[in-house]
């Protein structure tokens, strides 16, 4: 008989499938369904509508000291759940208020409960304040960048690991194309170099094994040694402390992107995030 395990999210996983595999699945019935209710032509009329669009590269470039990149995300299949009540606006006006360079928004919707009225609702105030907004999900077609731009995201996330080296290079071209800034996400020496052979102006590295979700801080300073001093490095995951921020900032980080840490922090987020941007850049 086929065992099967749960993950913290609740989903439960059949052997031998991990978890990225399995959002990936789910994203793939998802966007289909969406496709059926709202056409992808929709969404461009929608994007062409927004007329601001806060550059993340510029705003890292800019800052004089480390720039974080504040994510707000209702659970995790490493974490479950965090905070169930979350507020996407409210946390939004924390992460402005207390420095943050950027704000993330989960918008997957069943392992880490998050949807594109989340990024909608905080756009909406980034706007505002000239901050820009990462649309954080697992984007695998071109309908779900059309959708960020129409849901007021500033910046995507492309992970490498999900994406054939030509789609990563078409959905990159579109994103250029679109005026958002793009994140390319990866893990270790292979990803990097499909990564870099379009010359990215923003790597991230995550600390996390997107597969096992098990996180090593060697990640980060392994990879960063072999991407050019020009292209802005933002290092990901598994930071609990300030000594794991000022360790990632050692071996090359522009920029850092917390989230779970930041999510326990309530009513400890000011000291915690003032503490961070007043790390200097490299």
């Amino acid at each position: 008989m086929r065992r099967a395990n749960k993950n913290k999210s609740g989903i439960i996983l059949k052997k031998n499938e991990n978890i990225l595999t399995e959002i990936v699945k789910k994203r793939k019935l998802d966007i289909e369904r969406k496709k059926l209710l709202f056409s992808q032509n929709n969404l461009i009329s929608m994007g062409e509508d927004i007329k601001i669009i806060n550059s993340l590269e510029k705003k890292i470039i800019s800052n004089k000291n480390i720039s974080i990149i504040a994510e707000m995300k209702r659970a995790s299949p490493s974490a479950g759940v965090l905070k169930e009540n979350l507020i996407p606006e409210i946390r939004a006006k924390e992460y402005f208020r207390f420095g943050a360079s950027g704000i993330s928004v989960l918008t997957e919707p069943d392992f880490f409960k998050g949807s594109m009225i989340d990024l909608e609702n905080v756009s909406k105030i980034s706007k505002k304040n000239e901050i820009p907004v990462l649309c954080k999900d697992f984007i695998i077609d071109e309908y779900q960048i059309y959708e960020a731009k129409a849901y007021g995201a500033d910046c995507i996330l492309l992970i490498i690991a999900i994406l054939e080296p030509s789609e990563y290079a078409a959905f990159y071209t579109l994103c250029e194309k679109l005026n958002l800034d793009v994140i390319v996400e990866v893990f270790d020496e292979n990803e990097l170099e499909i990564a870099m052979k379009i010359s990215p102006k923003i790597i991230g590295i995550n600390n996390r094994n997107l597969k096992t979700l098990e996180t090593s801080l060697d990640v980060f300073p392994t990879l960063s040694k072999y991407i050019p001093d020009q292209t802005i490095k933002i290092a990901e995951s598994g930071m609990k402390n300030i000594e794991d921020v000022n360790l990632m900032k050692i071996h090359g980080a522009d920029g850092i992107l917390m989230g779970e840490t930041l999510m326990r922090q309530d009513a400890k987020l000011h000291n915690f995030m003032k503490k961070i941007t007043n790390i200097p850049a490299k």
